[in-house]
């Protein structure tokens, strides 16, 4: 959350600073307008692009401490003995300044967004009390409690003091109408939100008084088509009419005035081609830079893929049943069970270490065997889109039928090939936190160097992956810890310190606890 809040201020400022330079002394409004929207909405959007959703297929976590100046291999929880070793938290903190901080956040948040519901509510509630008038087949709202004139939404309003008799009453409404048409009211409503919920934000602020002041513009430009710019101009002067502090309508008596009438005076000119060009080469900037950097998000259920027979898997299981034969030894010897053979997908797609794991005698092991050896060339598992090795476990059931017999005096038999498993197998992490930085090396059950694991900051959208020789470097905020994962082993959790919880603790569980540790096909 924390990443996301600095990625959308990092955005909302460099796009609001481009706004700055080269569109806000412009008069082409309904561009400086579209602009304003867009560049917020960008800021909102552009973080969300790059939150993970992360999966991986272990039941139990693998933890791993890492302490300063040590090198901890990977190992299961439950199996962890630590009653020799004493280790103070590095860096542990009390989780009170952040629940502060969070209430703190909540809290004026609310009170901008109470602010907010109530200014609309007594909107409607001027809106009831109004009485209702006929002009020009405008539908005019008079109110006796107000000092002025507005619009929301549709609704125009107007204070009683306006008489329809003074040669400025047709102005304003022309000008509260173009406010309406022009549905000014929405642009407002969603900079208040935004307002109310990044408030903390100086360009919250100024991009909803920038945008008031193009409203007043498009407003004006509308009502001098009818009226010269002078007799505008003397009536914006004359007028004393203030508002009421309604931060959602949108009204001829606003502020500006001097600024108003000289926009009115000035040709209005169309926005150079240059300009547009640097503003779109400042957005595919932001855009590139925030979703290319080097430390990127990772989605192991995208780049993660299990390797696979040309067919599908019910092309495996028809080659295992056509091939595979119950040998006469074993019944007639009565022998029946079930046998597990664990066999390695290469990078190359081919079939290797294959071998039964638990078995049952009189020649079931060796035939479940010699069939999985034979079978075609597998389309390899990828990681990151890359070949790599996987290793899986196919249960073959021999099963003998009672009381019938074959000429051979041998009982008959028959074979099912259950669902075939990925044995998840356990990756081996070398790391240790420094000055700010996961520092450390993945290997693989083999002791190999394991290139393009995926290593992240689990709750943010910190993530990298290893290099070829499996060593990674990865920024992160003291007390996080990280998870590291690759297809077909058991995801492990990396903290600090069994003492101290890590800040992320939650979303590391929710990495790492998904049942089945061995995933079927």
């Amino acid at each position: 959350m924390i990443n996301y809040l600095i990625e959308l201020a990092v955005v909302h400022v460099a796009l609001l600073c481009g706004y700055w330079l080269f569109l806000r002394k412009e008069q082409q409004y309904a561009t400086m307008r579209s602009y304003l929207l867009a560049s917020t909405i960008l800021a909102l959007a552009i973080p969300l692009l790059k939150l993970p959703r992360l999966f991986s297929f272990s039941q139990d976590p693998l933890v791993i401490v890492a302490m300063e100046g040590m090198s901890i291999d990977a190992v299961s929880m439950e199996a962890m003995f630590i009653d020799e070793v004493s280790i103070e938290p590095a860096g542990a903190e009390s989780g009170f300044g952040y629940e502060l901080v969070i209430w703190t956040y909540i809290s004026v948040s609310s009170f901008f967004l109470f602010k907010f519901i109530s200014d609309i509510v007594y909107l409607v509630w001027l809106e009831r009390k109004s009485r209702r008038e006929k002009v020009n087949g405008l539908t005019i709202r008079r109110v006796g409690n107000i000092k002025a004139s507005f619009a929301f939404f549709n609704w125009i309003f107007l204070s009683d003091g306006i008489d329809p008799q003074q040669h400025d009453y047709e102005v304003i409404l022309k000008h509260e109408k173009a406010h309406a048409s022009l549905g000014h009211t929405y642009d407002l409503i969603f900079f208040e939100l935004f307002k109310s919920c990044f408030w903390w934000l100086p360009t919250a602020w100024i991009v909803l008084k920038e945008t008031k002041k193009i409203h007043e513009y498009q407003a004006d430009a509308v009502a001098i088509k009818t009226c010269d710019v002078d007799t505008y101009s003397s009536i914006l002067i004359n007028s004393t009419l203030k508002t009421n502090g309604l931060n959602l309508a949108s009204s001829f008596h606003h502020g500006l005035i001097l600024k108003r009438i000289k926009a009115m005076k000035q040709q209005a000119k169309n926005v150079s081609a240059s300009k547009l060009a640097a503003l779109s080469v400042l957005c595919a900037a932001i855009f590139v830079v925030l979703a290319c950097s080097e430390e990127k998000s990772v989605d192991a259920s995208v780049v993660e893929a299990y390797p696979e027979l040309e067919g599908g898997q019910e092309a495996f299981y028809n080659y295992i049943r056509q091939k595979i034969t119950y040998p006469l030894q074993a019944r007639q010897a009565g022998v029946e069970g079930r046998v597990d053979v664990e066999f390695v997908v290469d990078k190359d797609g081919f079939i290797s270490k294959a071998e039964a794991i638990t078995g049952i005698g009189a020649g079931c092991d060796e035939e479940a065997v010699r069939v999985v050896k034979s079978l075609p060339r597998f389309k390899p598992a990828t990681q990151n889109g890359k070949p790599v090795r996987v290793r899986m476990v196919v249960p073959v059931v021999f099963q003998l039928k009672g009381g019938e017999t074959n000429p051979d005096n041998s009982t008959q038999g028959m074979v099912i090939i259950e669902k075939i498993q990925w044995k998840t197998n356990r990756l081996t992490v070398e790391t240790h936190y420094a000055n700010g930085e996961w520092i450390g090396t993945v290997y693989d059950e083999w002791r190999d160097e394991l290139p393009g694991a995926n290593i992240v900051v689990p709750g943010t959208t910190a993530g990298t992956t290893s290099a070829e020789d499996g060593t990674f470097k990865l920024k992160a905020e003291e007390g996080h810890g990280i998870v590291v994962t690759f297809v077909g082993y058991e995801a492990v959790a990396v903290v600090t310190s069994l003492f101290a919880q890590p800040k992320n603790w939650p979303e590391i569980q929710k990495m790492v606890n998904i049942p089945g540790r061995d995933r079927e096909w």
